[in-house]
């Protein structure tokens, strides 16, 4: 049958369509190459030696040196490191050359190393940083090199389970999200730095009271066990919220006490700093009114350094940005100090991409979402992550989507456009027909659906971002002491 079968396909009525594998197919020869990535595996093993070296630079924050000392000790003890890094590290890029564009960025971070500041890195992305996914370690790293702890921005309601994030809703609790699909609508525009919000009362934006008993609602967040140490502890909870039209009651237990305070304020944005004198690594709120506020977001975090926060959009090509209240995302990311915004998308229109044209089509439109971006954060650094490899089943054998580097080249040219930096996972893994090897390697780095990556595939991936980005850091901090 392979010789008299006739090449490709033949097309049957209804729809249908008849295949039969050709004779090389069956003898093999017709296997696609796939990339090796043992340099990879080995790489791999030499993570926890670099998390160790890391974690020693916490010791050279102290208040008591000056900044060019401290800048100093730290570029003679990491330079050798980071040279070596360079051999198998994929770079970040930029138009011209100019890492300018994370001036802001990498001026925050010494802010916080040296003086105690606070800055926030916002990851927006697709599924692939579902769960925490890569935004965990990118916080843990960075937490362990420049200060903080606390794993930042969780949403009040639990729709989207976080694994690093044990939380416990009552009955009621509904979040809206910007990126839901149809049918799932909120009742407005104000979505916040989050992207979302949530309520426990149906329509939380009606100014009008009804007369309806107070509603309780609460919520618990207890951290897990087997997170990163800088993500298990907070000494801080900060609720943003918009209009209260009914005072909402809020009391939350620490040990034997029961502490209460009122949630007000007509602003579009509101918000409410919760400070203990001890971390804690659990809490509960408890809301009581009428009508629930929108609530934007709860951040569990820490009095200084960096918090990193997962805002994770499984569906979204990251174009969306348009949709929301641009003064309140403007207004949010400026009391949070949001420094550095991680863009990460391109995923999932590779299924439905059918032509070059479709690819340069969807990099202006993602141009368009980084402009409103970047106009509501003015004082945040951009870098825009391409998607990885990802495969479909030609025949016998898996093969990377054959448009993905159109892609990767319509997101890079929207981001240098932008004045943003790109990162380009898809040669980070090894390029094309690479997934297959993540997801044959033992123990696996990526998923069966040849999409997603394992957890120790999504931590090797990350460090190879953390790599590119601290390269660029330290060579930002070796001209400023040059200087």
């Amino acid at each position: 049958m392979s010789f008299i079968f006739p090449s490709g396909k033949l097309e049957l009525p209804f729809g249908l369509t008849l295949r039969y594998p050709s004779i090389d197919l069956i003898l093999g020869n017709d296997r696609p190459k796939y990339q090796d990535i043992s340099e990879t595996v080995v790489i791999a093993d030499s993570i926890q030696d670099a998390l160790a070296l890391d974690s020693g630079f916490s010791l050279f924050r102290a208040d008591s040196l000056d900044s060019l000392e401290w800048v100093s000790r730290f570029r003679r003890i990491n330079i050798d490191s980071l040279r070596a890094a360079e051999k198998y590290v994929q770079p970040l890029e930029f138009k011209d050359g100019n890492s300018d564009v994370l001036l802001k960025f990498f001026q925050a971070l010494n802010k916080a190393a040296l003086h105690g500041h606070k800055t926030h890195v916002f990851h927006y992305g697709d599924s692939q940083i579902e769960g925490d996914r890569m935004t965990s370690y990118i916080r843990d790293r960075l937490q362990k090199r420049i200060g903080g702890f606390g794993i930042g921005m969780v949403s009040a309601s639990n729709k989207d389970v976080m694994p690093a994030l044990i939380q416990v809703n009552s009955e009621s609790w509904n979040r809206y999200p910007l990126f839901a699909p149809k049918g799932d609508s909120a009742f407005s525009d104000n979505y916040g730095a989050m992207c979302s919000y949530s309520s426990y009362t149906p329509f939380p934006t009606d100014s009008v009271l009804h007369d309806s008993a107070k509603t309780i609602a609460s919520v618990r967040f207890n951290t897990s066990k087997t997170i990163y140490n800088s993500s298990k502890k907070f000494s801080q909870v900060r609720l943003f919220y918009g209009p209260v039209f009914d005072p909402v009651k809020l009391t939350f237990p620490i040990n034997d006490t029961v502490f209460t305070d009122y949630l007000k304020g007509t602003k579009k944005l509101n918000s409410v700093l919760l400070e203990f004198n001890d971390p804690l690594d659990e809490i509960e709120l408890r809301f009581e009114s009428e009508l629930s506020p929108q609530i934007y977001g709860v951040s569990l975090e820490g009095a200084g350094g960096v918090q990193v926060n997962n805002i994770a959009m499984r569906g979204s090509s990251g174009t969306i940005f348009h949709k929301m209240d641009r003064t309140l995302f403007t207004e949010m990311h400026t009391e949070l100090n949001t420094s550095l915004i991680l863009m990460q998308f391109g995923g999932n229109v590779m299924p439905y991409m059918k032509d070059e044209q479709q690819a340069i089509d969807y990099g202006r439109y993602f141009y368009n979402q980084l402009r409103i971006v970047q106009a509501a954060c003015p004082n945040a650094s951009i870098i825009v992550i391409g998607p990885a490899d990802m495969s479909l089943k030609a025949e016998a054998y898996y093969e990377s989507y054959p448009l993905i580097p159109n892609v990767r080249d319509a997101l890079k040219e929207a981001a240098f456009k932008a004045g943003a930096a790109y990162w380009d996972m898809y040669e980070a893994m090894g390029g094309e027909n690479s997934m297959p090897s993540w997801v044959e390697a033992d123990p696996a780095l990526a998923g069966t659906d040849y999409t997603h990556f394992t957890p120790r595939g999504a931590r090797i991936i990350s460090e190879f971002f953390y790599k590119a980005l601290i390269i660029e850091y330290e060579s930002y901090n070796q001209k400023r002491a040059n200087e």
